[in-house]
């Protein structure tokens, strides 16, 4: 199989992941836009005040262990989860990768995804008489969990199998993670016992085939980049079976006892996480300090290319966003990043006057700040009230006024890491729909889509009426948008512009403020009936980004991957085509990502408010430390060692 190249440009990340089976397309530093030369090496290490210039590589061998990393997260963002399968929420992505490692497959140092040879001994492709494709793999037989035990072919397919089973439904999680293989639907729906696709070849060896239906796959191997988890300490009792018709477990696999393992508060995997296999394990975690304890776990075997961590430990801090400076000035936190111009000037202004003592790293940010539409019910499901919206805000000033110009507005959804983008950006910026400022423009979308009553079902008057009617099956609906947000600069000036300019149009904005823990599950959920039409987020979207999941209305989709909760035929058609792009057919994706980019800008299903460039200033006793896209601070601290 053709491997795809992944180019790499540098950046950073906000508050929510966009859900996917393995990351995105990024570019070189040389690429970047920002006049760097290529270097494996960066004054950086030696100096302080300068920018780092260095490529990702592995710390050097003499390199000292120890030290302490204090990341800052903004206060109400910390939730519990500390296991993936729940909630997509950034704050704590970073926690939980560092603890979760030994993929199957993985995002090499070049950026090209390949199977991982710390964990893989050997693989094999075989395609089938009926189109499917059947992986056999052995993995290595020196892998251990946290506590010592043995990591073998049971827990690879073990957390397969968990993961798409109806008891992990049961328990409120994701389990989808099986819907490439053959025999899923059938698995996790309860009908069969076996997981067809899922075979046990001994101790160390196993077979995943994906189903012809899901071939071709674009993203295949990342798809497949699975990970393990812990079968005995998960479902004690626990064994899977293979008798020849696919892996299933025995009659010791129950809810009850997921249950127990997974959601005891106190003890459960999901809160606690008391064995892994990453480069880190949990020390602590209390939530209502939002304080999260991380430390070497040493029986980690490290990254693809046996890079291991350095850093002893990494504690986070709880700092409002308008004082992550401060306490980064202060020696309270090791980083701050940020997209706004004052900030960033002043504080280049500090380091060269030496007042400040810190280095830095410049990236396109791999992440946008959206509206985010819940397109599944209300005034915020018709694409006409969506595009409305758009037209009445001035993103171009706000922008202005918020970033001094270090952001930029984007008509789709795209971000300047984002390869494929800067690949076709000039076509996009021929053919898409420019939603600048324009209230005539918004009211002739209100009209074209029938929003043309009054309370009373009569003709709206401007001038007279208030808002705007639609006569939806039979009954009216108000364009009165409800919008959850979390107080900040930029949800405050939203708050005082956008309001008003909704009402010339004759659509009623309300905006309700709420703990961040509020805003996620109401966006998920979770304990709450539909509400809010409208979200502040900002979200990172994916090295690889699985936008036929993002866009697939099925029922287990819509939520956690389908986060628009957007059900648009053409929207799944395109990106269900963009998935049957064979591998390493960069040229077809390319063509099909500039149509889904079009429909995307024509339905609107959330407005991009920023993108652009993001600064990470850090501490100067972090070595090797070299911000870049995709890979976040959790990546930046495994190359890193400290030197006081």
């Amino acid at each position: 199989m053709k491997k795809r190249v992944i180019a790499c440009l540098l950046a950073g990340i906000m508050t929510f992941s966009l859900a996917a089976c393995s990351g995105g397309s990024v570019s070189s530093n040389s690429s970047s836009g920002s006049g760097k030369e290529d270097s494996s090496e960066s004054s950086a290490d030696s100096e302080v005040g300068v920018e780092q210039t260095a490529e990702p590589q592995a710390p050097p061998e003499d390199a000292p262990v120890g030290g302490q990393f204090v990341v800052q997260i903004s206060p109400g963002t910390l939730s519990p989860d500390m296991m993936d399968g729940w909630s997509a929420n950034a704050t704590n992505t970073g926690f939980i990768r560092l603890m979760q490692d030994y993929g199957l497959t993985d995002i090499m140092r070049d950026r090209t995804l390949d199977w991982n040879p710390v964990v893989v001994k050997s693989h094999d492709e075989k395609e089938n008489e009926d189109g499917s494709i059947t992986y056999t793999v052995e993995i290595n037989d020196n892998l251990k969990w946290s506590d010592g035990s043995d990591i073998t072919a049971k827990d690879y397919l073990f957390a397969i199998m968990l993961r798409s089973s109806k008891q992990f439904v049961e328990c409120e999680g994701d389990a989808t993670t099986g819907s490439p293989l053959l025999g899923y639907t059938e698995f996790n729906s309860g009908d069969k016992k076996e997981f067809t696709g899922l075979r046990l070849l001994g101790d160390y060896e196993f077979s995943m085939t994906v189903d012809a239906e899901n071939l071709p796959d674009y993203y295949v191997l990342g798809n497949i980049g699975y990970t393990p988890d812990p079968m005995a300490a998960i479902a004690p009792g626990t064994d899977i079976l293979d008798d020849g018709n696919g892996c299933y477990f025995n009659d010791k696999f129950t809810t009850d006892v997921l249950r127990e393992t997974l959601l005891d508060p106190n003890e459960g995997f999901r809160y606690k996480r008391p064995v892994v296999c990453g480069p880190y394990k949990l020390k602590s975690i209390d939530v209502s300090t939002e304080t999260v304890e991380l430390e070497i776990n040493e029986e980690f075997l490290g990254r693809p290319d046996g890079t291991k961590p350095h850093v002893q430990s990494i504690i986070s801090k709880p700092v409002a966003v308008e004082t992550w400076r401060d306490e980064f000035e202060k020696g309270s936190v090791d980083f701050f990043n940020t997209t706004k111009g004052e900030t960033i000037d002043s504080t280049l202004t500090k380091l060269e006057d030496g007042s400040l003592k810190a280095n830095y790293g410049l990236v396109p940010l791999d992440s946008v700040n959206e509206f985010r539409f819940a397109c599944d019910f209300g005034p915020a499901q018709f694409p006409e009230v969506r595009r409305a919206f758009a037209y009445i805000i001035d993103r171009n000033e706000l922008n202005k006024q918020l970033t001094g110009g270090y952001a930029s507005v984007v008509d789709c959804l795209a971000t300047e890491a984002m390869e494929d983008y800067q690949a076709t950006k000039s076509e996009l910026e021929e053919n898409l729909t420019h939603y600048t400022y324009d209230i005539d423009k918004a009211k002739q979308e209100l009209i074209d889509g029938g929003w043309t009553l009054n309370e009373k079902g009569e003709e709206f008057k401007e001038g007279t009426d208030k808002v705007r009617y639609k006569d939806v099956d039979g009954e009216l609906m108000p364009l009165e948008i409800q919008w959850a947000y979390s107080e900040s600069e930029i949800t405050n000036l939203y708050n005082t512009v956008i309001p008003p300019e909704a009402e010339k149009v004759g659509m009623k904005f309300e905006g309700t403020k709420m703990d961040f823990a509020q805003l996620i599950n109401h966006l998920n959920r979770e304990g709450s009936d539909p509400t809010y039409h409208v979200f502040s987020c900002a979200v990172v979207l994916p090295e690889l980004s699985s936008w036929w999941y993002f866009f697939d209305d099925a029922p287990d989709r819509m939520g956690l991957w389908n986060y628009y909760r957007v059900s648009d035929p053409e929207l799944k058609s395109i990106t269900a085509e963009m998935q049957k792009v064979e591998p390493g057919d960069v040229e077809k994706f390319r063509e099909l990502f500039v149509k889904f980019e079009e429909e995307i800008n024509k339905k609107m299903p959330g407005v991009v408010m920023t993108t652009g460039t993001q600064y990470w200033f850090y501490n100067p006793k972090l070595k090797n430390f070299v911000p870049r896209a995709y890979d976040n601070w959790w990546y930046f601290i495994l190359d890193a060692y400290i030197e006081e």
